[in-house]
């Protein structure tokens, strides 16, 4: 066992007056109980449901239906909108993307990622609902990224402080799809949004907890430490984050509804139900105080048109 530090749960009986989270796992993830989303929020219920963001890193609720109007509203108990990413939008809503699965469009955010760490000030969190559910398959896994740090060795610890990684969406699959909308797509996406970098190991300022902050997705390389020991460095990190002390792997019933803390967590979304249908509707929300990002995606890189 590499985890030495006895674990303390959070008290919810405690902390909890207004909803009730149910863990899935120790101190991560948690079904929320009590709570019906269609109508208005008390500010209680909502100091409550960021509590428990913050406490668990992704939080699940039952299948409800939900207006656009009423998941947006849902996102901003957390914070303000993000612009969001390369994705469709809903025809009434471009603040709620759309993510369609079927025949002619084959999933493809099937690698472990966090959302937009491709930004200088990547978002806080985001909200999802699949409202359309393959017959079988499908599912989501979550990371949590401060209990991967936590089990690292001190030595480990260490050795990550200080050491800083670039981000960009072009070692993505982004870069592909952006090209065959156009030439002009893509070199917008380009001059907007350029390589950034973050420290390997971030602090959640809401729970405190240190967690590391690289994906498989968007992490192009470490900085200042020598280019072959990072490569080793990234793919033992990455290998790290899989283990399933550290994991949920959720099934999904439609309608169901999960949010996650972006600073927190990594997740993946399995590809094995195609050919199949699945849809993902989904809201970003940045820190509150963020500063908006000077570029939309979806106006000034995709003009507001479909992405495929």
């Amino acid at each position: 066992m590499a985890n030495t530090k006895p674990l303390k749960l959070i008290n919810i009986a405690k902390r909890y007056k207004h909803i009730k989270p149910v863990p899935r796992m120790p101190n991560f993830a948690a079904w929320i109980e009590g709570v019906d989303l269609a109508k208005p929020l008390s500010k209680p219920v909502q100091a409550e449901l960021r509590q428990a963001l913050f406490d668990f890193e992704v939080i699940f609720f039952r299948p409800q239906i939900i207006t656009p109007d009423q998941h947006i509203a849902l996102a901003k108990v957390f914070g303000p909108l993000s612009s969001g990413s390369y994705f469709d939008r809903h025809p009434d809503s471009p603040d709620l993307e759309v993510i369609t699965s079927d025949p002619e469009r084959p999933p493809g955010i099937d690698n472990w990622h966090t959302d937009i760490s491709w930004k200088p000030h990547p978002p806080l969190g985001t909200a999802i609902q699949i409202t359309v559910t393959p017959p079988a398959g499908g599912n989501t896994c979550w990371i949590s990224t401060s209990k991967a740090y936590d089990w690292l060795s001190p030595g480990m610890k260490k050795y990550l402080e200080g050491l800083t990684a670039v981000h960009t969406w072009e070692v993505s699959g982004f870069r592909e799809a952006l090209g065959k909308r156009g030439d002009e797509a893509l070199i917008a996406a380009i001059k907007a949004f350029k390589p950034v970098v973050h420290p390997v190991v971030r602090v959640n300022p809401d729970s405190g907890r240190k967690c590391i902050y690289v994906n498989s997705d968007f992490t192009r390389h470490i900085e200042g430490i020598d280019r072959h020991e990072a490569v080793g460095m990234l793919r033992f990190l990455m290998d790290w984050m899989k283990k399933p002390e550290f994991m949920v792997h959720h099934q999904w019933e439609a309608h169901g509804i999960a949010i996650w803390d972006n600073r927190s967590t990594q997740h993946y979304a399995l590809a094995d139900y195609w050919p199949h249908n699945r849809v993902n509707q989904r809201v970003t929300f940045d820190e509150p105080g963020s500063k908006a990002d000077k570029v939309s995606v979806n106006k000034q890189v995709l003009g507001g048109k479909k992405l495929r």
